[in-house]
Formats: C-alpha cells, structure tokens, sequence
C-alpha cells in the first residue's frame, strides 16, 4: 500500500502550500495570472535541480505528451487560484478535490478500470461532502440569513473537468516512462505555457511588481512552490504505483488537512485567519465538520 503513503504525504504539502497561495493572494498581489507566472518561474528553480541531480531522457512521444500535459495544467490552475482569491481556502480545496468524481468516469472509459459498487458510494459520498461546504450563509441587510451557493463554484467547474483529464494523461504516461521524467516534461510544459502571459504587458509589470517587494515576499514564494514541488513528486509517485481513483480519493482530505494547519497556525500567529479570510468561528467550523464527515466516510468506502 505504498500509494497511499506518497498519496497522504503529497496531501499534505499541497494543503500547506494553498494556505500560502491563499496568504500570497490576500496580502502581496491581486493578479492571480501574474502570481501563476511568479509561480512557474520560481518553480523551475527546483526543475532545474532534479535535472541536474538525476538527469531526463527524451522518449517519443511520453516526453512529449507530459510537455503538453504539463502546458495543459497552466489553465486550471488560473481557475483555482480566482477561486481562492474569493472565498475561504478551506473551501476551495474542498471544492477544488470534486475532480475525483470526473476521474472516476474517466478511468472507467479510458483507462479501463473497474470500481465496485462500495467505491460508487464512496464518490457519491465525497461529492455530498464537497457540494455541502459550498454553501454560505448570507444576512443582507441586517434581514435573517439564507444559504447560497459559494460564488468559488462557477471558476472551478473547468477545473475539475480539466485536472481529471491531467490525471488521466499521467497515469496513462506513467505506463512507459519514470516519475522524474514526467516530472521534468510537465514543468518544461508549464514554463512554454505562461510565455503567451508574459507577452500582456499588464502582467510583466505584475509580476515584475511582485518579485521588488522584498527578500521575506520572494521567500514567501520559493517556500510555497518547495511545497507544491513536494507535493507534486509524491503526487506522481503515488499515481504510478496506485490506482488513479483511488489516490485522487486521498486528495480529498485536502480541506480537513487545510483547515487543521490553519487552526494550529492560528494559535502561534494571532489573526492569521483574518488575513487568511478563513471563517473560524464556531458555527463556521460546525458546517465544514459535518461536510468533513461525508468526505471521510467517502474516502473510507472507496478503499
């Protein structure tokens, strides 16, 4: 059961690094395309190591398809990071982790697996858990409140559709090349497809912007993208050893994951939720545990 420990480690420095895109969003920029671009950049430092240390083979055309997949990811990328610029990031990634659903139907066509009945409960379960969260209650005008649905829903319906395919694509390239190469050609894929963002002159001038706000907002940045790094190699370690349903279900601890770092965090730094925009009041935390719940029945059933 190898998978599931790459899968859960991978979890967690993903839910480590959202709560620092979600910091970086609230507090240094606005431009969520520029800070992407910011992001691919930096990323390419950690690129350039594995290249060095462990060195990639050009295969046709697995090479090829990971460059392309990984100029593929750029675009839901954009659409998590709007997402999370507008609501709580323990919202979003629980939101966000709806993509199994999509990964279920499509390794079922297109990767031929097979999912019981138990796992068929199990993602029916997950979705109920995500789709709960995505409600907020509202009191305009002092009058008494009601519940909407999150405004975080309409960016991320690309999204998933689009990361389920991305996950589909790896697992199928995983088949003929190793992890560290896939690794290399994405990250390769990501940098060719932020150079069209870099020709609007609005964003060079965001991201130019960004990278003179000082030494501690870089380090911000270089610590975010180190653990979306971690993440992403555990992530593809998991998926070349597991099954793709069954490691995208671990995903969908993100949330609790996330929540839980931002209530530890907030006892050693004093008014981190605030900045964070994270809602952590008692009626707040009881709707999200009762979502959680679902999400972890979910999980359960599926394995």
């Amino acid at each position: 059961m190898e998978w599931i420990i790459f899968s859960l480690i991978g979890t967690i420095f993903f839910s480590a690094a959202g709560v620092m895109e979600k910091l970086i969003l609230s507090s240094y920029t606005e431009n969520c395309k520029a800070l992407l671009v910011c992001q691919v950049l930096v990323s390419q430092l950690f690129s350039i190591s594995v290249f060095i240390i462990i060195g990639a083979n050009f295969i046709y055309p697995e090479s090829v398809f990971a460059l392309i997949a990984g100029f593929l990811q750029i675009l839901p990328t954009i659409f998590y990071l709007k997402a999370l610029q507008i609501e709580e990031v323990s919202k979003v990634t629980a939101l966000e982790n709806l993509y199994p659903i999509f990964i279920f139907i499509g390794s079922v066509i297109l990767l031929g697996e097979k999912l019981e009945p138990r796992a068929c409960v199990g993602g029916l379960l997950l979705f109920v858990g995500s789709f709960l969260i995505s409600f907020q209650r509202n009191s305009p005008n002092g009058r008494a409140s009601f519940l909407t649905l999150s405004s975080a829903i309409k960016p991320l319906i690309l999204y998933w559709i689009l990361t389920a395919l991305y996950y589909i694509s790896i697992k199928y390239i995983l088949i003929s090349t190793d992890e560290w190469n896939l690794y290399i050609w994405s990250s390769l894929g990501n940098l060719v497809a932020i150079i069209p963002l870099l020709g609007i002159q609005s964003i060079r001038y965001e991201v130019k912007k960004f990278f003179e706000k000082g030494n501690f907002v870089v380090f911000t940045l270089i610590s975010t993208e180190a653990l979306m790094f971690l993440g992403t190699i555990f992530s593809i370690f998991a998926c070349s050893t597991g099954s793709i349903t069954l490691v995208s279900s671990i995903g969908a601890l993100q949330p609790i994951l996330t929540l839980l770092l931002v209530l530890v965090a907030s006892i050693f730094i004093p008014g981190l939720a605030k900045k964070l925009e994270e809602n952590i009041e008692w009626n707040s935390l009881v709707h999200k545990s009762i979502s959680f719940i679902f999400v972890l029945v979910g999980i359960y059933f599926i394995h």
